[in-house]
């Protein structure tokens, strides 16, 4: 079945941009589907108003689609950081989660991973739930749950971020991670609340896309800056950065618990 027939809106994402873009596109292996294939820019993924107030990188972690099976940027690092971090042999997420030891960890993804998220519901002990209806700051889980946490771009639009990083540590075992990504601007110091600030909202695109109406439009609370790992900290984390600048991956590892 073509591309378009599978998957008719990534093929507009692949295909309608600015002519400019496709000096952008790179070529490599995809950590998501694990295809040889293109990678393409697209400007055109992130709102103007957005565009101008984070660094320019921002676009190539939003953008950068994988031609094969749409993963941007953003997730084929997360990607990355999970088969660096527990495969055996794999070297993408379609072949860790056929790995024995991978298959036997308790996982909640919270919020789909993009399209990492078809590869992860092929895992048999996945928990996979949605944000606002799996409330990040009061989570359903029993204590010590998961050996895996998993959210992507989701801990900015949670009115208290920090409550909520108490929340995924209390649910995984000791040793667990919490892997996550935030859009975080490396040239602002603190981390800080948007409340007083012009409403923000992520998820819709820029030129064409403008138009288009998305279920992830979320209202952003907190702008992140170069302070992550202490915000970890704060939250009783041991915290660990994979890649560097806007690519940044954060990992909060749970400690032993005490007696």
């Amino acid at each position: 079945m073509s591309l378009i027939r599978r998957d008719p809106g990534l093929w507009l994402l692949l295909h309608l941009r600015r002519p400019g873009d496709r000096r952008g596109d790179t070529r490599g292996a995809c950590a998501v589907c694990g295809a040889e294939t293109r990678f393409v820019r697209n400007s055109w993924i992130l709102p103007a108003e957005l565009a101008r107030e984070w660094p320019r990188e921002f676009v190539d972690r939003e953008s950068q689609l994988c031609a094969e099976c749409g993963a941007n940027r953003r997730v084929r690092r997360m990607a990355e950081v999970l088969v660096s971090l527990y495969a055996e042999h794999a070297r993408s997420i379609a072949e860790l989660v056929r790995e024995e030891r991978f298959r036997r960890l308790e996982i909640a993804e919270i919020n789909s991973i993009g399209r990492m998220h078809a590869f992860l519901a092929d895992h048999p002990r996945l928990a996979y739930s949605e944000y606002p209806e799996e409330d990040l700051m009061e989570l359903s889980y029993a204590d010590a749950s998961f050996d895996l946490v998993l959210t992507s771009d989701t801990l900015e639009h949670v009115p208290d971020p920090r409550r909520a990083l108490n929340e995924t540590r209390r649910v995984l075992r000791a040793g667990g991670r919490h892997v996550f990504t935030v859009p975080h601007d490396p040239r602002r110091a603190r981390t800080r609340s948007r409340e007083g600030l012009p409403a923000q909202h992520h998820g819709r695109g820029g030129g064409p896309y403008a138009l288009v109406t998305r279920q992830a439009d979320m209202l952003a609370h907190t702008d992140f800056g170069a302070d992550v790992e202490d915000v970890l900290r704060e939250t009783g984390f041991e915290p660990e950065t994979y890649f560097e600048g806007v690519e940044a991956v954060f990992c909060g590892v749970a400690p032993e618990r005490g007696p």
